[in-house]
């Protein structure tokens, strides 16, 4: 019955989408005929308009159109069920739902695209949870999803991994903010909520399916950057407050940055995957800029990590979240600048600077000046001029990004104050000046 179901479902949304972009067409050409129509015979009958109309249907490139469209998805349908039902799938009925569920992801995808990559925003009222279009779309995706659930366990990850990709893949591509983009309301702390617990349950449970199993440690690097940019707005929904400054707010709790703590030791678990796992690493290869998205999620999450410690008195120095970063920040430099057959050159030009940008907004932050001038990490590039090490820490804003602080209202002399980095360097000055002392 399931199998059924699912195949006439997939018939009516590939017919339903027919008609919306050939009716589009269709309606156009029609009142182009009533204009051709009027302007030749004047007053224009039923009759003219059913002849104009099936002369229409007759059109050889209408008829080839219509039949390379039934073609397509006859394809798409036979290629996705080669791949859901192949070796090593699990719960082939719940597969026969998702082929339906990816037909319709593929017809989002498209819109999610021209907005993520023209910046058309106008297009974005369309595609968002709060869109008119969208609605729509949800509601089935959320049809199909009770549908699988019927056929998949409780227990196995499976379950999560189409809730992301049917319900919170697109948010995360369109950087969804409900409200004002710079300033959401409060229901944004629920949708991180949920994914939040959509990453923790896709690395805690297991797979029966071993198709999928690895792709789902991409799901979770893709949602880090999103997580770790947004992490702030669980402190305060003040608009009166820049985002750095809820930054501090958050820092300064201890009870809630924990929730900070704990994701930080969940990305870190999926980095050792990626670098010990061939199997994960092809994975993150597939889909290079999910990876550079991923670089930039953990060593944001680890950078609130370190300054939060130097806020409670913990000397970055000794902890091995320090230690952590630095070796990331050079991982990501080696994918992306020194490894010329690193997955990073499979990018377009355009993606490869929006990635080359995430690393000089990650990876040159405050941690990494404050462990290679205070800590005085040794750097396995230190040839390099991006990795050269940096010999005063009052220049780290302009390696960090200094237009984060004057168009946000933070000073420099706020965050040294917050990090406590004065004391943690009057303390290194003194043991230098001890040192001296000694050697003389």
């Amino acid at each position: 019955m399931a199998y059924l179901e699912s195949f006439l479902l997939y018939i009516f949304v590939v017919l339903f989408v027919y008609l919306i972009t050939f009716g589009v067409f269709i309606l156009f050409y029609m009142l182009y005929g009533q204009f051709k129509l009027s302007y030749v015979h004047g007053d224009v009958t039923s009759e003219l308009n059913k002849e104009y109309f099936f002369k229409l249907l007759k059109n050889k490139f209408f008829q080839f159109l219509t039949f390379a469209y039934l073609i397509t998805f006859v394809s798409f349908y036979v290629n996705e069920s080669m791949n859901y039902y192949a070796k090593g799938s699990a719960y082939p009925k719940a597969k026969s739902y998702a082929i339906v569920g990816d037909f319709v992801y593929f017809w989002h995808s498209v819109g999610i695209n021209i907005h993520v990559k023209t910046g058309f925003q106008e297009y974005a009222r369309f595609i968002n949870p709060e869109g008119y279009l969208d609605r729509g779309i949800q509601s089935f995706q959320s049809f199909l999803l009770s549908r699988m659930y019927r056929y998949i366990p409780k227990e196995d990850g499976e379950r999560e991994f189409w809730y992301y990709k049917y319900k919170q893949l697109y948010m995360v591509k369109i950087r969804y903010k409900p409200g004002k983009p710079y300033n959401p309301n409060s229901r944004f702390s629920k949708i991180m909520d949920r994914m939040f617990d959509t990453s923790y349950k896709l690395y805690d449970k297991s797979f029966k399916d071993k198709n999928i199993n690895n792709q789902r440690y991409v799901f979770i690097g893709q949602m880090s950057f999103y997580l770790s940019n947004n992490i702030a707005y669980y402190a305060t929904y003040n608009n009166k407050i820049s985002y750095l400054k809820k930054l501090f707010i958050f820092m300064s709790n201890k009870e809630l940055f924990q929730r900070n703590i704990k994701y930080a030791h969940l990305l870190y678990g999926v980095y050792k995957k990626y670098k010990r796992d061939k199997n994960v690493k092809n994975e993150f290869d597939k889909a290079p800029y999910n990876l550079g998205l991923f670089y930039a999620g953990i060593l944001v999450t680890y950078d609130m990590y370190i300054t939060y410690n130097s806020h409670n008195n913990i000397n970055p120095c000794t902890s091995k979240e320090i230690k952590i970063f630095v070796s990331i920040v050079e991982d990501f430099y080696n994918w992306e600048f020194r490894d010329k057959n690193s997955s990073f050159h499979k990018l377009s030009k355009r993606e490869q600077k929006q990635v080359k940008w995430l690393y000089e907004d990650a990876a040159l932050s405050y941690s990494y000046g404050v462990a290679t001038y205070l800590c005085e990490i040794p750097l396995k590039y230190k040839d390099d001029r991006r990795l050269q090490k940096v010999h005063d820490y009052r220049i780290l804003p302009i390696i960090k990004n200094n237009y984060d602080f004057i168009e946000r209202a933070v000073t420099y002399d706020e965050f040294t104050k917050f990090s406590k980095l004065e004391e943690l360097l009057e303390q290194k000055e003194i043991k230098n000046k001890k040192s001296i002392k000694k050697d003389k």
